[in-house]
């Protein structure tokens, strides 16, 4: 018995450590963050797809994805090629899935 409250103790105490750490995305974020990938070519050209844009715009976790990039990144070249990468990843998931 003395096992289990120690153990919900610790997972307790470890949720409390944790959840602090997992950003949080509002629409704040994901504006913020489309405004300065719609400077890219690679991003317009997303956005000229009909079924990404729809995506982009309407999916909650496309929407989450782009909210969770670093902003101050954005312009660097390095993190845009990781971020493309990554967006077009989630959107060639989810087009297959509605298909």
């Amino acid at each position: 018995m003395k096992t289990i409250i120690l153990g919900i103790l610790v997972i307790g105490i470890n949720l409390f450590a944790i959840v602090p750490l997992i950003p949080r995305v509002n629409e704040e974020d994901i504006g913020e963050n489309i405004k300065h990938l719609k400077k890219h070519q690679w991003f317009q050209d997303l956005l000229r797809n009909g079924m990404y844009r729809e995506l982009i715009i309407h999916d909650q976790q496309v929407r989450k994805t782009i909210g969770k990039f670093n902003s101050n990144k954005l312009e660097k070249k390095s993190f845009t090629n990781r971020y493309e990468k990554k967006l077009q990843s989630i959107l060639h998931q989810k087009t297959g899935q509605l298909t």
